[in-house]
């Protein structure tokens, strides 16, 4: 006999769990970590926790938060001492290069990134470094391995803006002469692999760092372009075409 009865309440389904839900004992640890006042934790470690909470938001694991914990997260991001200096470090930083690239353009912005970093002391190297220079995107990746990545990244930038400049393919604004390339290309192929190279948009990679080294370290009479398998890919990857050209200062990123 069915004893169960006939109208009963169907059960609301259970709240659907949101992504804060499952990394919330992660953001208490991290907030945490950065308005520490103890002294029980060091600086590196609260900067590293100040890098980490922002790969968290900006990667979407902190959706679904609720206000009061939204106000934590905006103590810590932006009022707290680590973030507070990280802001200012960043603009100080950015109005450098800004200017730098105002008086001389892209070659003139690369050096400024460097020497104004080099300028700092090292905890404020450290600051701006994770903090800013090497903040995670939305895919929650950081654009460089280190320091020394970065600098290497800078490096490869000002050895390609050199040659692109000294190439005679540019016009008076700095941009590829699409039929001198293709001239060129045909007749010099490590011009052809810088070509190629210059049209990569990620060239804040290390694959990228790498290959545009690899290329400018050939010193061969016969010129033959000796490149790494990785170099080998990424000019492989890249259409032939030069119809899009070079533009001069494509390659100094702004993005801090």
């Amino acid at each position: 006999m069915d004893v169960s009865p006939t109208n009963a309440a169907t059960p609301p389904p259970p709240a659907a769990s949101s992504a804060f839900d499952a990394n919330k004992d992660r953001f208490k640890e991290l907030t945490s970590a950065v308005l520490d006042q103890s002294g029980k934790l060091s600086e590196e470690q609260r900067v590293q926790a100040y890098q980490d909470l922002h790969t968290m938001a900006v990667s979407g694991q902190l959706r679904g938060m609720s206000e009061d914990d939204r106000k934590v997260y905006e103590n810590a991001s932006t009022g707290s001492d680590i973030g507070k200096r990280s802001q200012q470090l960043q603009t100080a930083y950015i109005q450098s290069v800004d200017v730098a690239r105002q008086a001389g353009g892209a070659k003139a912005a690369l050096s400024a990134a460097l020497s104004s970093y080099d300028a700092l002391s090292s905890s404020d190297q450290n600051v701006l470094f994770k903090t800013g220079i090497n903040a995670a995107d939305r895919t929650g990746k950081t654009p460089y391995a280190d320091v020394q990545g970065w600098r290497d990244n800078i490096n490869a930038q000002q050895q390609m803006l050199s040659y692109m400049q000294s190439s005679g393919a540019l016009d008076a604004g700095g941009v590829l002469k699409s039929d001198v390339a293709a001239s060129k290309s045909a007749e010099d192929p490590t011009f052809a692999a810088a070509t190629k190279l210059s049209q990569v948009k990620d060239n804040n990679s290390a694959a990228w760092t790498q290959a545009v080294l690899s290329l400018f370290k050939v010193n061969s009479p016969t010129d033959k372009v000796n490149l790494s398998d990785d170099a080998k890919k990424i000019v492989g990857d890249v259409p032939a075409s030069t119809s899009r050209g070079y533009t001069e200062g494509s390659l100094a990123s702004k993005k801090v």
